[in-house]
C-alpha cells in the first residue's frame, strides 16, 4: 500500500490508542505484520509548553518500526507551534524524533474533555477550520527536514447521530484529496461505544469520493471481517484498534504469515521480549500496567477460562 510517500509493507495499521501504542508494543505488532504504527495520541498543546510527560509520550526510537505521531489540535496556530517543537527537538540531541514518518490528526477521539475544548470531532463540522490546520500541516511537510512521507487525518463520522446523519464527514473528503496524503475513517460517531457496530456503508461513501488513500477502522478482529471490510467499502488499508489488544497475533494472519492464535509458549515470549524493550525505553508505568492485563488475557483465553467484565481491558480511545 502506498501513503503519499511511504510504501507500507501492508495496509495493516496499528491503531493510535492511550496506554497501549508504546514503542515496545509497537515493535511486537509490526514484527508480526502491521505495516504502519502510530504513537498513542499527543495533545499539541502539550508539546507547546514543553510538557515533560507528552513529550515522553513520542517515543520513536525504534528506527525500524515505521512511526507515525498522531495530534490532538484545536486551532492552527497551536498546530504550527507544534510542528516548530518537532522540528526544533529533532534537530537536537534527542535524535528519536528524527524517526518519524508520517503526522496524522486526531477528529476522532470521543473523550469528553477533548470534546469540551473544542478539538475532535468537535471540529468535524468547521469545514474552514479543517482547511486551515490541513493547510499548516501540508505547508510544514514541504519545509520540514524531516523525512514525512505522509500527512493525513482521522475522522468519526459526525460527533452524533445528528451529524452523522447529516453526513458532515463527506465534505472533509474533498478536503483530503486537494491538502492530504490519506484519510482514516472511524465508521461510528463520536456518541456510540466500541460495541456498536460500526457503519461500514459510510467508508464505501467515502471511498467513492476519494483520490486519497482511504483506510477503514471500525469492527475488525479477525482475517474474515478484514476481507469483508475491504471487500464492501473498497477501502485501501484497515487501521486495527481492539482486534491488536486481544491479539497482534491477528497481523500475522492478516499477512499470511501464520494463525492469529498464538501459542502459550509464543505469549510468555512476546511479554519478555516486551517487558525487556519497555524497561530498556523507560515505557511509563500505565503501559506496564495495560499490557500486563492484556498478556494475562491472552493466556487465560487460551487456557479456556472465563474472564469477568469486557472481553479485554478498556481505553478511553477505543470508544
Amino acid at each position: 500500500m502506498r501513503l503519499g510517500g511511504l510504501e507500507l509493507a501492508t495496509p495493516f495499521i496499528l491503531s493510535p490508542m492511550e496506554s497501549v501504542s508504546d514503542a515496545a508494543y509497537r515493535r511486537l505488532c509490526w514484527s508480526l505484520g502491521a505495516g504502519l504504527t502510530w504513537t498513542e495520541m499527543i495533545r499539541a498543546r502539550g508539546l507547546v509548553r514543553n510538557n515533560r510527560s507528552t513529550l515522553e509520550l513520542v517515543d520513536s526510537f525504534d528506527a525500524d518500526v515505521p512511526t507515525g505521531l498522531q495530534l490532538m489540535v484545536v486551532n492552527e496556530r497551536e498546530l504550527a507551534e507544534a510542528l516548530e517543537v518537532i522540528d526544533r527537538l529533532a534537530g537536537s540531541t534527542q535524535r528519536h524524533w528524527r524517526n518519524l514518518v508520517a503526522v496524522d490528526l486526531n477528529f476522532g477521539c470521543p473523550s469528553p474533555e477533548v470534546i469540551k475544548v473544542g478539538a475532535g470531532p468537535a471540529l468535524l463540522k468547521r469545514r474552514n477550520k479543517l482547511r486551515a490546520l490541513f493547510e499548516v500541516l501540508r505547508a510544514w511537510r514541504a519545509r520540514t527536514a524531516l523525512p514525512i512521507g505522509a500527512v493525513t487525518a482521522k475522522i468519526r463520522l459526525g460527533l452524533n447521530r445528528i451529524e452523522m446523519e447529516q453526513k458532515v464527514y463527506l465534505p472533509i473528503v474533498e478536503l483530503a484529496n486537494e491538502l492530504l496524503d490519506g484519510l482514516t475513517v472511524h465508521a461510528r460517531h463520536a456518541r456510540e461505544e466500541s460495541t456498536t457496530p460500526a457503519h461500514w456503508e459510510a467508508i464505501a461513501e467515502v471511498k467513492r469520493l476519494a483520490r486519497v488513500p482511504i483506510i477503514g477502522n471500525g469492527d475488525v478482529t479477525s482475517l474474515d471481517s478484514a476481507r469483508r471490510l475491504m471487500r464492501e467499502t473498497g477501502c485501501d488499508g484497515v487501521m486495527i484498534a481492539r482486534g491488536a489488544i486481544r491479539s497482534p497475533w491477528l497481523f500475522r494472519e492478516l499477512t499470511g504469515r501464520g494463525p492469529g492464535t498464538p501459542t502459550l509458549a509464543e505469549v510468555d515470549a512476546a511479554e519478555a521480549a516486551w517487558r525487556e524493550r519497555a524497561t530498556v525505553l523507560g515505557s511509563k508505568p500505565k503501559f506496564f500496567e495495560w499490557h500486563a492485563e492484556g498478556f494475562r488475557r491472552m493466556r487465560a483465553r487460551l487456557g479456556g477460562q472465563p474472564l469477568p467484565g469486557d472481553a479485554m481491558p478498556r481505553t478511553e480511545h477505543m470508544r
